[in-house]
């Protein structure tokens, strides 16, 4: 009888240790599983981020760029009215010594 009851409880440790086994290997793989979602989310994160960054870069570039244009287009209207401007001068001197030479216009 003796024997027979310490043969149940090793069955019951036994089958208590398979199950405990079990749930381990199930807590295991679904540590795995999380992990791995992490790890492809994190990716996905890093790769945004630099992405983002890329574009920050190109626009700061672009910025850059327009705002060299835009003193390009400053500097080139002022040298228009400084060629404008000695233009009119030089015209203006050329009517004064025809007044003065008398040469009909």
């Amino acid at each position: 009888q003796h024997e027979m009851e310490m043969e149940e409880v090793r069955r019951q440790v036994n089958e208590e240790k398979q199950a405990l086994q079990r749930e381990v290997d199930g807590i295991k793989e679904e540590n795995i599983r999380q992990q791995t979602q992490l790890y492809y989310k994190q990716r996905a994160i890093d790769t945004q981020r630099s992405e983002a960054e890329k574009r920050q870069r190109e626009m700061e570039r672009l910025r850059e760029e327009r705002e060299e244009a835009a003193q390009w287009v400053r500097e080139m209207g002022q040298l228009l009215r400084n060629a404008e401007a000695a233009s009119q001068e030089t015209e203006r001197k050329l009517e004064e010594r025809e007044e003065v030479l008398n040469i009909p216009p």
